[in-house]
């Protein structure tokens, strides 16, 4: 008796083996996808942790001496030798144009890059580092048809519009009555850059009164 029960005994713990077998399959199947959607919204939730995160930083003197003056901001980019993007004092981003400068090309959409272009950029990019306090001083208009800001920008008391025309990276542009303040510096800046060639200067007929010809350039 004991022999005719042991076959249906054995039948029926093979099927619970069977069972949990597929149980198993099943649970190591949902916890391979829940994992690989967990990793790829947690990615997520870091990038956008992370970027509240830095809002909420710029907000506040990176010195630690406390919070923004209405006319200072925090360097988030740099787009290239005359365009930045700042966060404000609000927490807000904003684009900014420098005022009275032009540097050469190198991210517009129909035109390629230009010659030291990329040096200006490289330049900007050194000296306004991520996080680097600066004062926002806005012209009149504050805005051109692009929405940007248009201002001149102090780094630690220096006037950048200024530099960058010192170091030859750029030449003044876009004068207008409104937005004359410093132009008298940012003559001799330039003037100064021209008898010494440097950079944009160092190539004969590059710099025009409409900008740069690369035509010119071997």
């Amino acid at each position: 008796m004991f022999i005719k029960n042991k076959e249906p005994l054995y039948v029926f713990w093979n099927e619970v083996i069977c069972i949990f077998q597929r149980l198993l399959a099943t649970f190591l199947s949902a916890l391979v996808i829940f994992l690989f959607i967990g990793f790829y919204d947690f990615n997520l939730l870091d990038d956008l942790t992370d970027h509240l995160k830095n809002k909420e930083e710029y907000v506040h003197d990176s010195s630690g001496k406390g919070e923004l003056s209405s006319n200072e901001a925090l360097i988030t980019k740099v787009i290239d030798g005359d365009t930045i993007i700042v966060v404000n004092a609000d927490g807000e981003e904003e684009r900014v144009r420098l005022l009275l400068i032009d540097t050469p090309e190198t991210v517009h959409p129909d035109k390629p890059a230009q010659p030291y272009g990329q040096e200006a950029s490289a330049f900007a990019k050194d000296y306004l580092k991520q996080g680097k306090k600066v004062v926002i001083e806005k012209g009149e208009p504050e805005k051109d048809i692009y929405g940007r800001t248009l201002a001149y920008l102090f780094v630690d008391g220096v006037n950048f519009n200024q530099l960058m025309l010192e170091k030859g990276y750029a030449r003044i542009a876009y004068v207008n009555d409104t937005n004359a303040k410093y132009l008298d510096e940012f003559r001799t800046a330039e003037q100064r850059a021209r008898e010494k060639k440097l950079n944009i200067w160092s190539i004969p007929g590059y710099v025009t009164n409409k900008g740069f010809d690369p035509s010119v350039v071997n």
